[in-house]
């Protein structure tokens, strides 16, 4: 079974969430990253997203240098452990609508996987376990797997 922490980004962009909106977007710039960890300690605190950006601040005309993150950020994260199973963690992002999902490891942050890593990831191995069967399947027939266009060597 493979775990998301094959497949998971390892640099957790985090600032303490009592910090400000503009401290979170300028790490954000300078990660170049969507999204953002809150942490209290070493303990996952929340996430701040650019649609958080958007829809919190922007949107309500707040002063990012004055607006804190906890008050516009999502306290409630959801998130997955660092064994959980690919399926587990597409189930959790369908299900919860999340676009990053932190990974963690005993309620510390310890990566983070966007859907949109995830799923350019999943389908790159499934590409991969394809072509490998239809190697595989060439071989048992006795095909030649590199003969892409049907005809023979040396004609």
């Amino acid at each position: 079974m493979t775990t998301i922490e094959k497949l998971m980004q390892e640099q957790v962009v985090s600032v303490p969430a009592s910090e400000n909106v503009d401290t979170a977007v300028a790490r954000m710039c300078q990660a170049g990253v969507g999204a953002i960890l809150l942490v209290e300690g070493e303990a996952l605190a929340g996430i701040f997203t650019e649609r958080d950006l958007l829809m919190q601040v922007v949107s309500q005309g707040l002063d990012p240098a004055k607006a804190p993150l906890r008050e516009v950020s999502t306290l409630d994260v959801v998130s997955v452990g660092r064994s959980a199973s690919v399926r587990e963690c597409a189930s959790v992002l369908q299900a919860q609508g999340v676009r990053h999902l932190p990974v963690t490891d005993d309620g510390k942050p310890v990566g983070v996987i966007s859907s949109r890593d995830f799923f350019e990831k999943v389908t790159g191995e499934l590409e991969t376990l394809i072509d490998r069967i239809r190697y595989d399947d060439a071989l048992q027939s006795m095909e030649d797997p590199y003969d892409h266009i049907g005809g023979s060597y040396g004609r």
